[in-house]
């Protein structure tokens, strides 16, 4: 628990994901457009549409060489409580772990997927950028032509697999963002 100045509650967890160049780190990056990208991703629709406990909610993998952290988070709606937000949270993580997501949602990823990448090498900047990631990380400049590949080749197994591998319960941490006059009040 940390306490700051700030106005509403959030929580965030972090699960610990393997480096940048593993092909379990491209599965991750999908998996977060399937809980939080978009009006219609699975956190999204819980959250903040059905159970209105959240005013936003995020998951993101954040990469590194060697380990990352793939991390989920949300910002508590005036009166929700953390916990609740907590366990709606699992039951969506649960439900990515036991049931193949649609071919729609799937569909939906891979495109979001492959425009995301045709728009990071749209400018000389992003071309820069991605050649330079490319060749200090991956050891291959040539993947700017053929790392879309490396998306395309993750099935809907592999997205339930990577959830069950390193989205667990009990081997995670649990951060709770609270405002400060809530630490007077403990």
């Amino acid at each position: 628990v940390v306490y700051d100045n700030i106005q509403l509650p959030a929580l965030f967890v972090g699960y610990r994901m393997p480096g940048q160049t593993d092909a379990d780190a491209y599965t991750l990056q999908m998996i977060t457009r399937v809980l939080s990208e978009g009006g219609s991703s699975r956190l999204n629709q819980r959250l903040i549409e059905k159970d209105k406990s959240a005013l936003q909610v995020a998951s993101f993998p954040y990469t590194l060489e060697d380990y990352g952290i793939f991390i989920t988070l949300a910002i508590a709606n005036m009166g929700r409580s953390l916990e609740e937000i907590e366990a709606a949270m699992d039951e969506e993580i649960v439900r990515l772990q036991t049931e193949l997501i649609s071919e729609e949602e799937y569909q939906k990823i891979q495109n979001m997927v492959e425009n995301d990448f045709v728009s990071s090498n749209s400018s000389m900047a992003g071309i820069a950028e991605s050649l330079a990631n490319y060749h200090v990380y991956f050891g291959d400049a040539n993947l700017i032509n053929n790392e879309i590949e490396r998306y395309r080749k993750v099935t809907r197994e592999d997205i339930q697999a990577a959830a069950k591998k390193y989205l667990v319960a009990n081997k995670r941490v649990i951060l709770y963002y609270l405002p400060k006059e809530k630490s007077t009040e403990q």
